[in-house]
């Protein structure tokens, strides 16, 4: 092998480079840069938003060696309430609770509306889905009068977006109670375990589709999910629809499934508070984008992601930090200009 060859400009570049590194880092130290937390919202221990958080975070405290990253137990509305209140950093959300909580529509906000969020990247899609039985004599929202269903529990965006739907079909929950009906107040575990065992008619959930627990509750039986009235999923957008809009799930997304269903959909996307500093932000986005094989490993919703979809359909502002890294990258974005 040739013997390395070190001669005085090798030597004189290697010193001039390392004084500029010494005098850079003296000025802005690593820890400068890394904020003292970084605090993520994620959801129920179990959930796809637990599990992206946690996949998040391992991604972050490489990122941020001189930061403590956690992840927090949460959800999409209240993830929301704590990066606002300050309480947590970065957090998932859905399109919909975001715009909710932008009018002071969402309940735990009325008298404060959430303007003080930006979004940094979207992740996959969600939608209103109604699982029942691939055999069951339930096709349509009027069929739940009388049966065991859950829907989250009061207060959760599943059950707001529940109560919202029987609305526009001219019902409430007490009509579901009717003639030995019962709305169920469960947790999303307790209520996939419900439609597991046969102790629960239906469950709604404003969800991923497909859903990997739905999947897993096929081992015991074949689920289908109801195909909505397309006039009804038109007034639901007109009255309560902001963040949502038209979709529709394919045949074959669940075992029982033999036919398209029609519903509406939202999407899943990071955001953070508009305090986070802009080089953190980009900083936030750019680890995941870099690592964006990686992080799709975390779970298989996160291969929605692409250039085509990670700046779009974020119903806040696009925080800067995050807007100039796509700018940088050449990822087209949209900033939804909300008032």
């Amino acid at each position: 092998m040739a013997p390395t060859t070190i001669n005085r400009r090798s030597i004189l570049s290697t010193v001039s480079v390392a004084l500029v590194t010494s005098v850079l880092s003296m000025a802005t130290p690593a820890s400068a840069d890394d904020p003292e937390f970084l605090n993520i919202g994620g959801g129920p221990s179990g959930g796809t938003f637990n599990v992206v958080a946690t996949g998040l975070g391992n991604l972050m405290r490489e990122a941020f060696p001189d930061s403590v990253v956690g992840v927090q137990p949460g959800g999409s509305g209240p993830n929301l309430l704590r990066v606002s209140a300050g309480e947590a950093d970065i957090g998932l959300t859905s399109a919909s609770n975001a715009t909710d909580a932008w009018h002071g529509r969402d309940p735990a906000t009325p008298d404060k509306p959430i303007k003080n969020v930006r979004g940094l990247m979207t992740f996959f899609p969600s939608a209103i889905q109604i699982w029942v039985d691939a055999d069951s004599d339930i096709h349509s929202i009027e069929d739940l009068k009388g049966k065991q269903v859950s829907a989250g529990q009061p207060g959760q965006t599943s059950w707001n977006a529940f109560n919202n739907l029987l609305a526009v079909h001219g019902m409430t929950t007490d009509d579901i109670e009717a003639d030995g009906g019962t709305m169920h107040k469960l947790s999303w575990k307790e209520s996939q375990n419900g439609l597991r065992n046969g102790q629960l008619d239906a469950v709604m959930w404003v969800a991923l589709y497909p859903h990997s627990t739905v999947l897993a509750t096929e081992t015991a039986r074949k689920i289908r999910v109801l195909s909505l009235d397309e006039a009804k999923l038109d007034e639901y957008l007109a009255k309560h629809g902001g963040g949502f809009q038209k979709v529709e799930l394919p045949v074959g997304l669940y075992q029982g499934q033999s036919a398209p269903a029609n519903s509406v959909g939202t999407k899943t996307f990071l955001f953070a508070s508009d305090k986070m500093p802009d080089d953190v932000a980009y900083k936030v986005t750019s680890t995941i984008w870099d690592n964006l094989d990686r992080f799709k490993q975390t779970h298989a919703l996160l291969n929605f992601i692409s250039g085509e979809t990670a700046g779009h359909g974020m119903a806040v502002p696009l925080h800067p930090g995050a807007a100039q890294f796509y700018k940088d990258k050449g990822i087209a974005f949209d900033e939804p200009a909300l008032n």
